[in-house]
Formats: C-alpha cells, sequence, structure tokens
C-alpha cells in the first residue's frame, strides 16, 4: 500500500533565490535583466556586441509577446560594463533617450548577472544553465561573443527566446542532441519501419494519409474509444486531411527561425504535442507540452500577467553600469544586552575585526551601524575608504564597536532596517551606489505593521541584505526569514559554531568583487603539547596572494606556541607569523606565493583546551580565471511535510564548469552535534541533477531531527583522488543528458569550501519514513527475443537518491497516458511484475530484468515502471517505452458501454514477484 503520494513537482519555494539579480516582471514587463559584458572583449569589438545585443533585446521582445500570447515583454535591461572598458560614453555615443548611464554599479556583479557574455572559440554555443526541474527556473544563460558577431551563425531572437524559456519559465528543449543515448535526434516507433525526428510540430496530412482505409484513424480512435466513436472518428479524420502549414515548437533548438509558438494540445494556434518524441521536455515535464510548462511558471500562474487587450508603450530601455572594483558595504550589528549570551559579542567582534582585515577587497568603502537599547534608533559611524594593511589596523584600533553591549534588552529589527533604507535611499545620501548590508541580529521577527513597506522597499532598491541571526533555545517561524526570500536576499543562520559561519558568510556577503576564496578552514586538534600539522594546496587561480588566519574563541589566551609555529612552502621554505592583538588572531600574509602544498606546523601549550581555527585565502591574479564554488539550497513544494531540500553547489573556473571534481556537503543540524555528510553528484540522472558534467553538483536531504535552522557548508577538491576536467565550450548545440565539450583540460590540484546555506524546517512527520525513491528516468528496451524483452533502468534511492529501494514495480499497460496518470489504479495493467532487490542496487546503479511478454492482442504496448521503499512510499512512474506486439486482429466495438481494460487471466492480472535479475555495471546478453 502506498503510504505517501508524491505530487509532480512544479513550483518551488527557495530561501536562497536562485539568481540574486534583481530581475523581475511588473505589468507582463521585465525590467532589470542584468546583462554581464567580458572584459576580454577586444575595443574593436565592443560596439559591435553592445549593439547586436540591443537589437537582438528588440526582436526578442517581439517574439516573447507572441510566444507567451501577450502575456510578457521585455521592459529594460542593464549592461554591467568591465572597468577595463573605460568611461562607457567615449565608444557609446549614439545613444538616445531610453539609454541611461552610470558610474558605479554598486552590488551589481558577474556572478549574479541573468546573461553573461563570454570569449569564446568559434565553435562554441549559448546556452542555459538549467539546473533545476521542470518549471524551475535556471541560474543564468551565456552567450559566447562568436554567437554574437563574426562569420559564422548568429543567435536570432527566437533562440533567445528559447533560451530565456528555459531560464525563465522552466522548460526543456524539444528537439534531440547528436551521439545522445537519452534524448537521441531520431526516434523509431515499433509499428514502424522509419525513423521519425524528435521534435514538436504540425504537419500537413494528405487524405490518403488518413483516409482512404481509416486504419490510422481506427487505431486512434480504439484508445480513445468513447459512446459515439464513429463520428469522433470522421470528425478527427476530416480535420486531418485538411491542408495545413507546417508549425514548428519554439522550444526545438533544431529547427527553423520562424518558429515562435509553444507546444500545445489538439484545438490549439501552436503545433500540437507528441508525447512520443524523447525529448527531454517530455522526459523531465511527464510529457506535458511546453506552453502548459509556461503557464504554470510563477510569472503566470494563478492568472498574473493576464494578456492586456494592448500595450501602451512596448519600448526597451538600456542602462549601462560601470562595474565596480570594490564595493560598498554597511555592517549593522546588535548591540542590545541579547548579545551577551555565549559570548556573542566577543565572537561579533572577533569576526567583523578579521572580515576588515583579511577579507575586505582593497578599495573597499565601509559603514558601520549599531542598533539597540529601547531607544529604537541607530548609531551610524562616517564610511571610511580601506585600501591597505595600515588603514585598515588604524579603522580598528579607533574601537569603532562599543567596548561592550547595552544592559537593555529590547533589539527593534524593524526600526534599524528602515534607518539603513533611509540611510541608502535618501535624496541627499552619500551612497552614490547601492551597497552591501551585512547585518547581524539576535532578533528574527518585524513589526507586521512595517513588514509590506519593509519589503516593497527591499525589492525596489539594489541594496543586497546578508541576515545573520544567531541560536536562540525556543526558535519560532522567523519573519526575517520570510522577508529576505520575498525580497530576494538572504538569511544565515550562526549556530554551533558561529565563528566558522560568521567568517564564511563574510565571504560570501562580497562574493563577486574580486574577492578573496576560501581555500580550507579547519579546528586544530587539542591535545596537550601536541605538534600540530595542517596541509592545504594553493592552485595557481588564487595565486596573487595568500592569507592564513590563526583565530578562535578564546584566542586572545594565546592556546599555541608562538615560537613553534611556522608555515612552510612547497619548496621547503619557512615563514613566520605575525600577531594581531586587536582581532585576535595569528596571520601569515604572502603576496605573490608559490604554488603546491604548504604546511601549518604549531604546538598546543599545556592545559590549553580552547578551540583554534585556521582560515586559509587566497586572490586571483587580475588576467588568471578563478576556481570558484558557491553552495544553496532550494525546498521542494510537496504534500511531504517537512517538503524534501535539494543541496546544490557549483564549481566553475571562470565561466567554465568544473567536472569529476568531489563535493562533500556537511548539514549542520540546529541544537545538536549532529553533522550530516552528504556527497553531491553532477550525474545528470534526471532526478535532482539534471545534466551531466555541467559543474552543478547536488544531491536531496531529508534527515530532519528537530524543526529550526540547518546550515549546509560544502567541501570541494580537484586533482587529488579524481580526474577533474575544466570544459571550454560547449561545443555543440546544449545541452542535452551531458554538457560536451572538445576542449577540455585538467583542473589541477585545488581546494575551496562555501557555505553557509541555511533553510529552516517548521515542522516535522509523525511518518518514520515519509519520503519516496525517486523517479526512474531512463527506462528502455535493450533487446528482444521473440516473447522476452530485455529492460535496463538506472537504480533510485529509498530516499530519492539515498539507500537503495525495497522494489520495482514493472507495468504493461495499453496506453502510454495511463503510465503518468493511473500507474497505480489496480486492474489497468495488462502484465505486472514486482521486482525485488538486493544490497547492491544503490542510486546510479545500471539494473536489468527480463521480462516475458503476456499473450496480447496486436498492437502497441507500453512499459512502465516505478521504485518502492519498505515503508510502502512509491515513486514517480517513469518514462513510458513503447513495444509492439504481432498477436491476433482485435475487432473494433463501438458502444455505449464505458472502455475497459482488457485482461488475461487471473494470475496475471495480480502482481507477480519474481526474484532479481540484476547485473550490475555490465550486462552481457548471451
Amino acid at each position: 500500500m502506498e503510504k505517501a503520494l508524491w505530487l509532480s513537482v512544479f513550483v518551488l519555494y527557495t530561501l536562497y533565490p536562485v539568481s540574486t539579480s534583481k530581475l523581475k516582471i511588473v505589468n507582463n514587463g521585465y525590467e532589470g535583466i542584468l546583462i554581464a559584458l567580458d572584459p576580454g572583449t577586444l575595443p574593436q569589438d565592443r560596439i559591435r556586441i553592445v549593439t547586436y545585443l540591443q537589437n537582438l533585446l528588440q526582436s526578442s521582445s517581439s517574439i516573447l509577446t507572441t510566444s507567451t500570447k501577450g502575456r510578457a515583454y521585455f521592459r529594460s535591461a542593464t549592461f554591467l560594463v568591465p572597468r577595463s572598458w573605460g568611461d562607457i560614453k567615449n565608444w557609446l555615443t549614439d545613444a538616445d533617450n531610453k539609454t541611461s548611464f552610470e558610474d558605479s554599479g554598486g552590488t551589481l556583479n558577474r556572478e549574479d548577472a541573468d546573461v553573461i557574455v563570454t570569449t569564446s572559440r568559434t565553435n562554441d554555443h549559448p546556452y542555459t544553465l538549467h539546473q533545476g526541474g521542470c518549471g524551475r527556473r535556471g541560474l543564468r544563460i551565456y552567450l559566447p561573443s562568436s554567437s554574437l558577431m563574426g562569420s559564422g551563425p548568429k543567435l536570432s531572437g527566437r533562440d533567445f527566446i528559447r533560451l530565456w524559456s528555459e531560464f525563465r519559465y522552466g522548460t526543456f528543449p524539444e528537439g534531440g542532441f547528436a551521439e545522445d543515448e537519452k534524448y537521441p535526434t531520431v526516434y523509431r516507433m515499433p509499428d514502424e519501419a522509419t525513423d521519425r525526428a524528435t521534435e514538436c510540430k504540425t504537419e500537413p496530412k494528405r487524405p490518403q494519409d488518413d483516409c482512404d482505409e481509416n486504419a490510422t484513424c481506427e487505431k486512434e480512435c480504439k484508445e480513445e474509444c468513447q459512446t459515439e466513436c464513429e463520428i469522433k472518428c470522421k470528425e478527427r479524420c476530416k480535420g486531418k486531411c485538411k491542408s495545413e502549414p507546417i508549425v514548428s515548437s519554439l522550444m526545438d533548438q533544431n529547427l527553423p527561425n520562424e518558429a515562435i509558438l509553444f507546444c500545445e494540445g489538439r484545438l490549439s494556434l501552436g503545433p500540437n504535442h507528441n508525447p512520443n518524441s524523447p525529448s527531454k521536455h517530455n522526459l523531465l515535464c511527464n510529457e506535458e507540452g511546453t506552453w502548459f510548462t509556461v503557464l504554470r511558471s510563477p510569472d503566470f500562474k494563478y492568472g498574473k500577467n493576464a494578456a492586456p487587450k494592448s500595450f501602451s508603450d512596448i519600448s526597451l530601455a538600456f542602462r549601462f553600469v560601470k562595474e565596480v572594483d570594490a564595493p560598498k558595504v554597511i555592517v549593522a550589528i546588535d548591540v542590545s544586552s541579547q548579545m551577551k549570551k555565549k559570548d556573542m559579542y566577543t565572537l561579533v567582534k572577533n569576526a567583523f575585526s578579521h572580515f576588515v582585515t583579511t577579507i575586505l577587497p582593497s578599495g573597499t568603502e565601509l559603514s558601520l551601524v549599531t542598533f539597540g537599547g529601547d531607544s529604537n534608533s541607530s548609531l551610524v559611524t562616517s564610511s571610511l575608504v580601506l585600501t591597505d594593511d595600515t588603514s585598515r589596523l588604524s579603522y580598528l584600533e579607533g574601537q569603532p564597536l562599543p567596548e561592550e553591549p547595552l544592559d537593555e534588552e529590547n533589539s527593534c529589527l524593524d526600526c534599524a532596517l528602515e534607518d539603513i533604507i533611509k540611510l541608502v535611499e535618501n535624496e541627499n545620501s552619500s551612497f552614490t551606489s547601492a551597497p552591501h548590508v551585512i547585518m547581524l541580529t539576535t532578533t528574527q521577527h518585524l513589526d507586521p505593521d512595517k513588514y509590506d513597506a519593509i519589503l516593497l522597499a527591499l525589492q525596489q532598491s539594489e541594496m543586497r541584505l546578508m541576515a545573520l541571526v544567531f541560536q536562540k533555545d525556543s526558535p519560532t517561524r522567523s519573519t526575517l526569514n520570510d522577508l529576505c526570500s520575498e525580497s530576494g536576499n538572504r538569511l544565515i543562520y550562526v549556530g554551533r559554531d558561529p565563528l566558522k559561519d560568521m567568517y564564511r558568510s563574510f565571504v560570501q556577503a562580497v562574493r563577486g568583487h574580486h574577492s578573496v576564496q576560501m581555500i580550507s578552514q579547519e579546528y586544530l586538534i587539542t591535545l596537550d603539547e601536541e605538534n600540530i600539522e595542517f596541509k592545504f594546496i594553493l592552485d595557481k587561480s588564487v595565486s596573487k596572494d595568500l592569507k592564513v588566519s590563526l583565530s578562535g574563541p578564546q584566542f586572545s589566551s594565546s592556546p599555541l606556541e608562538y615560537g613553534n609555529t611556522r608555515l612552510i612552502g612547497p619548496q621547503g621554505s619557512v615563514m613566520f607569523l605575525r600577531k594581531r592583538e586587536i582581532v585576535p588572531s595569528w596571520d601569515f600574509h604572502l603576496p605573490n606565493p608559490q604554488t603546491g602544498t604548504y604546511t601549518l606546523k604549531t604546538r598546543r601549550k599545556l592545559g590549553a583546551k580552547s578551540p583554534v581555527m585556521v582560515s586559509v585565502y587566497g586572490t586571483a591574479p587580475i588576467r588568471e580565471e578563478p576556481i570558484t564554488t558557491h553552495v544553496w539550497v532550494e525546498i521542494l513544494e510537496s504534500t511531504i511535510s517537512p517538503p524534501p531540500v535539494q543541496i546544490f553547489a557549483e564549481v566553475r573556473k571562470g565561466n567554465n564548469p568544473i567536472k569529476n571534481a568531489t563535493v562533500i556537503a556537511h548539514v549542520y543540524h540546529p541544537r545538536s552535534e549532529e553533522i550530516s555528510e552528504i556527497p553531491l553528484f553532477d550525474d545528470g540522472l534526471g532526478n535532482v541533477d539534471i545534466t551531466q558534467d555541467d559543474g552543478v553538483y547536488s544531491h536531496y536531504f531529508t534527515n530532519f531531527t528537530t524543526t529550526g535552522f540547518y546550515n549546509v557548508h560544502v567541501m570541494v577538491s580537484g586533482g587529488l583522488n579524481d580526474y577533474s576536467t575544466v570544459l571550454r565550450g560547449p561545443s555543440s548545440t546544449c545541452c542535452g543528458s551531458v554538457f560536451t565539450s572538445d576542449a577540455q583540460s585538467p583542473s589541477g590540484q585545488f581546494l575551496r569550501e562555501a557555505g553557509p546555506a541555511t533553510f529552516e524546517v517548521t515542522t516535522l512527520s509523525d511518518q518514520e519514513d515519509a519520503y519516496p525513491p525517486a523517479k526512474v528516468t531512463d527506462l528502455r528496451i535493450t533487446k528482444r527475443y521473440d516473447q522476452v524483452l530485455a529492460v535496463q533502468w538506472t537504480a533510485v534511492g529509498d530516499d530519492f537518491d539515498t539507500g537503495v529501494a525495497s522494489t520495482y514495480e514493472l507495468k504493461v499497460l495499453r496506453n502510454r497516458s495511463l503510465i503518468r496518470n493511473r500507474f497505480s489504479h489496480p486492474g489497468l495493467e495488462l502484465s505486472s511484475v514486482t521486482i525485488g532487490t538486493t544490497p547492491l542496487a544503490e542510486y546510479g546503479m545500471t539494473l536489468h530484468h527480463l521480462l516475458e511478454i503476456p499473450s496480447l492482442e496486436r498492437g502497441m504496448y507500453y512499459l512502465g515502471i516505478r521504485a518502492v521503499d519498505e515503508a510502502g512510499n512509491a515513486g514517480e512512474p517513469s518514462n513510458a517505452v513503447a513495444f509492439w506486439v504481432e498477436g491476433k486482429q482485435p475487432a473494433m466495438h463501438c458502444t455505449n458501454e464505458q472502455i475497459m481494460a482488457e485482461r488475461l487471466t487471473q494470475a496475471a492480472s495480480h502482481a507477480r514477484l519474481s526474484f532479481v535479475v540484476l547485473f550490475i555495471a555490465l550486462f552481457i546478453i548471451l
């Protein structure tokens, strides 16, 4: 019996926004599309690329309006101009009154862009990095410069809307991909002798195709037979015999540029959807038409942005903003008496000092805001530009933070947010561009009467807010969490390891502004008088500057022996540290360091038990693409409570994905010492991970132990015990089941760490096992032996992609729609087999089974499979696989009776338990 109902998942709620750009749709118009131009573009090519992009967006806008049936168009776009391009107005002189210019982009950076222009070879292809499932938004669109200029094929407006649809609405390509076993360019129906193209289009039919002997019509009619079968047959036949134009799908990347409509249903303006086609969209979207996926997107769901009778103005405005070298940052710190608990204030001062001395990019303009106390007012210190070590230390020596927190407990969070918004958005504000705001607070709740106004102000501002919330003993649902989620900002929970959480959060807050990369962070062992060694690898991509910092919650007590602490370089050179009493920390700073393996050696003092944390940072050379990683979580909407969480980590070198890296996520549980260690995969199996080798690694998390905030950290390594590779490209139309590239190079050895990403659990399930296995996405018939089918699929887990499913249910049904919609309904199957498993059938393993075909009438039949766990939770049914049976010719009966499924025998109608026929990794058919 099924104990949990799992619905097809199309709606997404995220604590972290997938993209942190400010793109939004208002009254049918998309505003704030952020396009990052390429620093490597030659001066003579810059105006050509910008002009082409402007024209492309203009032409795409009208196509978008047509394809969405009047629901959307492009209203405004922002070009993020690299500083290396110089003064914008000097090279873009032909600008109209719809074009504006700004000297500073504030918080805007390439990593948050919706569209990124890349330096490319002639065979690079544009693509959408789409990490989520059907109906879920992608990360960004990549446009190689070769698709915008040069002698080769150019990106058309139709092509851009196809990329946009995948990015914004969560559709997938409807055409096939060369040499792709999962999404082939052609397929053949079992009852046909010729191949069909994997596509969705309406083709004209001649009368003799369907009407001469009515064979095709009768075959279709039998599947849909109702009371007036003959009449329906004639009507359908008559419609097919009309002269019709060819109508292709917009989402078919292999069809002509004239195709600007989404694939939908029978009686529509667009192409008729073909569920038989083995396209990526069909498989991942349960064989629905792309138009229905578009309608279900958050932009149009529940009638949002319905098509108006007419648009008063659909002109497109362009804004050019120069990228900044260093950000403007406001740090707002709660100084109420609540900060006295658990030495929180001491740790905050440590983390803030570390941020100033080690993490902030050179040239950062820093402002400090303190809030809390009965006055409900905020104290703002004057901003200061920090350029070098001297200015950083001078700033901290001025004691910008109070020595101790206040005695008053009150902390008005909404008052502080209002003051910051006023400080930034006021007409007389000294901020010429939007700042990053980092808020550290013990309060998680806002005044309900002020919530909407603050939310609207944050949504309209380019200011970026990162709220760091400290652990409370009796947590309740956080309205600050809701505010961050709804406004496209971030909340991070400062848990049981506050110093590590704050250090890492500060790195994230200024991510993208030539900032430091966290190479490694670890606590040293705490045994008395023990010699300690800590090794790490410095790679070329972050070899401009190396910083190693030793600190901890009670580091001012000097738990290590200063004279025995040294850093040994790759060639044996010894470096000695410097003390920073004001942080407090001991630091190594090496400009232009050697690459390779470093060893930190130190020794603990007798009786010194306080924990010591070592943090290692590197900075990228000017012309070097850094290896970066970041982590985020997405919470799926489902009927299960709490809903499953998907963990994602992206690993790239510049714009290029890195495959075969080792990525491990650590999930810290609230108010507990428990840490879940989870490997993340880039396998492209279509469950949580959509495309193999695209640099996005992922995994489900369902091990919820209590309510509250969970933190996720990731550790990434490459070139150690794996074959991590940087992929340039893509070198063909992207993306099928795999990101393809004909220019690959070893990544070399590297280490990175990222996080935390935070998600909140508000309820727990009362079931011991509430989560079903994942959906099988690659069921296929590998060979046929007369009345026996050899079938193959990839194993899924017990809980989505974790563990081993208990059994697999393999069924034969008469109609493919029954697999999608009525797989679990008893009595409809013509054959049913239950396949048991062994512990070897883990997620990702290839499984095989030999299925005996029962005695059936002549016709087309369909296989489907689903996994079931020990608790009876059943996963979604798989893709449908057709096969043909040469049985006796059935008679066609049109009656007033309801159509009934054909039954074989009593034995065949019941599920039959068979022994497992599983051959792991390699299956040889003799």
